[in-house]
């Protein structure tokens, strides 16, 4: 998936919030409030060797739609896959797309963003080149 796909999938997630409101969703589809909550809770569902390798400048490992789907909160996951119009099984695949990339774009030099919002908004920020671009992508799954 390019970076365009990834920042317009966000985009069309986050809603009227744009890239930082699909972050966001994401983040809470894991039950957590930022990334560094969300890259916890994704260890603790056993994906850490995935997770610190996207934080790594080195290859990011990928992660399937099971494993999204095994880490994700099941209401928050129907609610979000309602909300975009999809099953829930798609929507995890459509995660486990850009997952990898928008992490890792948001963790410069394998460097987790501070806690607090500020520090997510930084973080965000430098990934938001990779995030904006899953919009056109998830228009183009959906329809298929």
């Amino acid at each position: 998936m390019n970076t365009a796909d990834m920042k317009d999938m966000l985009t069309k997630m986050g809603g009227q919030r744009g890239q930082a409101g699909g972050m966001e969703a994401i983040c809470k589809l894991f039950g957590a409030s930022n990334l560094q909550g969300m890259m916890a809770a994704l260890q603790s569902k056993g994906l850490g060797r995935e997770v610190k390798s996207w934080v790594s400048n080195g290859q990011n490992q990928q992660v399937t739609g099971a494993d999204i789907k095994k880490a994700a909160d099941p209401a928050a996951l129907r609610a979000m896959a309602n909300e975009q119009g999809m099953s829930p099984d798609e929507m995890c695949g459509h995660i486990a797309k850009i997952l990898p990339n928008v992490v890792d774009q948001a963790t410069p030099d394998g460097m987790v963003p501070q806690q607090g919002a500020h520090a997510m908004k930084d973080g965000a920020a430098k990934g938001q080149d990779a995030m904006n671009k899953g919009r056109d992508s998830m228009k183009k799954m959906a329809k298929k």
